[in-house]
C-alpha cells in the first residue's frame, strides 16, 4: 500500500505524521519504506539523526524527487510505502498523489490551516484521500468545531486527531518509543483501507 502525505501549506505535521505512521506499520510487523519527496530532506534528516543517536528509525527512508518516485513507491508496495511531501504545488506532489492508494492531508486545526485543506482536496480527486487533524488542542473550541465543520462540508475527516503534545514536538532526530495517537491513526486507516477491500 502507497500511502502519500500531502499538503499544500508547510508546517501541519507531514513529515512528524509520516514517520510516526511508518513507526507504527512497523511496530505491527508490516515491512516498512519512507520515501522523502520533500526537497528540504526533514525525513532524511530525522532517520541520520536517529541513527548518529544509536537509534535508528526500523525501516529506510529514501530520497526521492517526482521522475523517480512511481517506481521507488511500487518497489515497496507489497509492504507499507509512506512518501512525504513538501508544500506548495510542486511536480513531486502530484507524483506522490498519482502513485497513492491512500492520500492523508494532515492539517493543524487554525483557520489559516484550514483554508489551506480546500486546494490540497481539489488536488486529490481522482484518489481515496481523508484529513487528519495534527497539533489539536482538545482544550479549545477549534477541537470539536472544525472536525464538524469539515464533516458537514462534506470532507472526508479521521475520527482520531493528534493532540498536541510536546513528546510528538520534540520527537525529531529520535526513534519515537510512544506512538501516542498515531497508533490509533495507523489502526483506523488499515480498518478502512480492509473495509474498502472487501
Amino acid at each position: 500500500m502507497i500511502l502519500s502525505l500531502v499538503h499544500t501549506k508547510g508546517g501541519v505535521g507531514k513529515t512528524t505524521s509520516s514517520v510516526f505512521l511508518a513507526c507504527a506499520a512497523a511496530a505491527h510487523g508490516r515491512e516498512v519504506v519512507l520515501l522523502d519527496a520533500d526537497p528540504q530532506g526533514s525525513a532524511s534528516s530525522w532517520a541520520d539523526r536517529a541513527a548518529h543517536r544509536g537509534t535508528p528509525l526500523p525501516f529506510p527512508v529514501v530520497p526521492v524527487g517526482a521522475t523517480d518516485l512511481a517506481a521507488a513507491a511500487a518497489r515497496g508496495a507489497a509492504g507499507l510505502v509512506v512518501v512525504d511531501t513538501p508544500p506548495g504545488t510542486a511536480a513531486v506532489i502530484d507524483a506522490a498523489i498519482d502513485a497513492a492508494d491512500l492520500v492523508l492531508i494532515p492539517s493543524g486545526a487554525a483557520p489559516a490551516d484550514i483554508d489551506r485543506v480546500w486546494p490540497t482536496l481539489d488536488m486529490t480527486t481522482h484518489r481515496p484521500t481523508a484529513i487528519l487533524l495534527t497539533g489539536v488542542d482538545l482544550r479549545t473550541a477549534l477541537a470539536t468545531g472544525v472536525p464538524e465543520h469539515l464533516v458537514g462540508e462534506g470532507a472526508p475527516v479521521l475520527r482520531t486527531v493528534i493532540r498536541r503534545r510536546q513528546a510528538i514536538t520534540e520527537a525529531f532526530g529520535t526513534l519515537p518509543t510512544r506512538l501516542w495517537d498515531y497508533a490509533d491513526v495507523y489502526a483506523e486507516l488499515v480498518a478502512a483501507v480492509q473495509e474498502a477491500r472487501t
